[in-house]
């Protein structure tokens, strides 16, 4: 049983460290992986002088383990992605990440969750060109609670709400932000709302949906039936887009009329 163990170890731990590696340089990767065996709630990327916040009892590891060690968000984008819409941007881990990767981009990060608001301004303290909006994506304006059904930090969902209710948070369309942003198109678009996806997708979503070059959704049937389904539906109406999938359960677009598919 010690060696079965052992092996196991020692696999997870080259798992990781090849994860970490895709992003980190070897020396860092060690680095980053002994600071997560030790658990510490700040790690220290040395060579940038960057710290990434990972609190205890949340779901901020098991969400840096997604990004940074399973690459769920890894494929060959084929761009050099300018314009950057971070969907349920939870503690800032995929804009993070997308910054390293291109530092050059501009990157919207809207988020419902006030702490995990007050986290993605520290992940992303000094970079510029990442803008922080506390709204919920939704397709038309809209008023919302907050509510964690699952008690995770990583799962909060927006309940609908009249005007007139305390604690409510605005919507937020793509709409807008293109044109608050000036942007006149999306390179990477990735949405991960924990069901309103379903209404994103139901309807007003004509204008915006084609300029979006490549779409990560990711889909939450098991808590809202009909997520699929409804994202689904609204790009089978665009024949540009070519789907790609993940084995997360992540849905990947690529729209064949903005961007070379090699």
């Amino acid at each position: 049983m010690g060696i079965k163990r052992s092996v196991k170890q020692l696999a997870r731990a080259t798992n990781l460290l090849h994860g970490l590696n895709q992003n980190f340089n070897f020396f860092e990767s060690i680095l980053i992986y002994l600071q997560i065996k030790l658990k510490l709630e700040v790690i220290r990327v040395f060579s940038t002088k960057r710290k990434i916040y990972v609190r205890k009892n949340t779901k901020d590891k098991e969400t840096f383990l997604e990004i940074f060690r399973d690459q769920i968000y890894d494929t060959s984008l084929q761009i050099e992605p300018k314009h950057i819409i971070d969907a349920g941007a939870n503690v800032g881990y995929f804009s993070l990440l997308f910054k390293i990767r291109y530092p050059n981009a501009e990157i919207v990060a809207i988020e419902i969750d006030k702490d995990n608001i007050e986290c993605i301004k520290k992940n992303t303290k000094d970079l510029t060109g990442v803008s922080i909006i506390r709204k919920g994506l939704y397709n038309k304006k809209a008023f919302f609670k907050v509510e964690d059904p699952y008690n995770a930090s990583n799962s909060f969902q927006v309940k609908q709400v009249s005007e007139n209710e305390k604690c409510k948070i605005d919507s937020i369309t793509i709409d807008e932000i293109l044109e608050s942003q000036n942007w006149n198109y999306i390179d990477i678009l990735k949405i991960d709302i924990e069901g309103a996806e379903k209404n994103l997708f139901a309807s007003n979503y004509e204008n915006w949906l084609p300029k979006v070059k490549i779409l990560f959704v990711e889909t939450h049937d098991r808590m809202i039936p009909g997520c699929s389904k409804s994202v689904t539906s609204a790009m089978n109406n665009f024949d540009q887009f070519i789907m790609y999938t993940t084995t997360t359960g992540t849905l990947i677009y690529f729209n064949s009329e903005l961007m070379q598919i090699a």
